[in-house]
């Protein structure tokens, strides 16, 4: 079985090496110009620029959701 790595997904480099294995059993690659690990096709999806600026937001909701639940029930 032979697999096409097209690119660094950070750089975009095509020089790009075998780099062991995840301990999932996964093919480790590693490109040579930036020095970036990955995998191909990762079980996690990257977090968008969009959650990141929604992300603390979402925290000050959750913590005076988890305030009003506490202060409601004394």
């Amino acid at each position: 079985m032979t697999v096409e790595i097209n690119s660094c997904p950070n750089c975009g480099c095509e020089e790009v090496s075998r780099n062991g294995q995840t301990r999932h059993g996964k093919q480790n690659y590693k490109c040579r110009e930036c020095g970036r690990q990955f995998v191909l096709n990762p079980a996690w999806k990257a977090i968008t620029k969009e959650q990141q600026e929604a992300s603390p937001e979402l925290m000050v909701i959750s913590l005076s959701n988890q305030t009003s639940k506490l202060i409601r029930d004394s």
